[in-house]
């Protein structure tokens, strides 16, 4: 009876340590792409790079961080999304004069300055979502 007795109890602590172990390794394979798509920042942009999840950590939005704005008020702004699951690049651009973010978990919000405002009441900022699935650009208020 005491040996039945020690022997679940080891059978019960290997169980505990192989969840332990599969857990760092899940940990560890996050790490990894973690490291896959900063390496590719890294090796498209140079040292000056931005990467940012999206909420649900799927998606790995990458900026090449430009200098503080010289002369030229129309400074390209090079970026790409990576997708985590499938590990690859799925989209990719180069935009002047905007401010790009995530607006949810497959939509980037981008906002553009215009170069001239000719009203009064123009702010000269316009902004518009780009859907990552269906690769089309849309309004705030076409997303809801």
């Amino acid at each position: 009876m005491y040996i039945k007795n020690i022997l679940v109890q080891l059978f019960i602590l290997c169980l505990l340590f192989g969840c332990v172990t599969t857990n760092s390794l899940s940990h560890q394979e996050a790490l990894e792409v973690k490291k896959t798509y900063q390496q590719i920042a890294l090796k498209k942009f140079g040292e000056k790079v931005e990467c940012k999840l999206n909420p649900n950590m799927s998606y790995a939005l990458c900026k090449k961080l430009t200098p503080a704005p010289l002369l030229n008020s129309n400074q390209l702004i090079e970026f790409f999304v990576y997708d985590i699951q499938q590990d690859k690049i799925i989209y990719e651009d180069k935009i002047a004069n905007v401010k790009i973010s995530w607006y949810n978990n497959t939509q980037l919000l981008i906002s553009k300055q215009k170069g001239y405002i000719t009203h009064p009441t123009d702010t000269g900022k316009r902004a518009y979502v780009f859907d990552l699935r269906s690769k089309k650009k849309m309004t705030p208020n076409q997303t809801k």
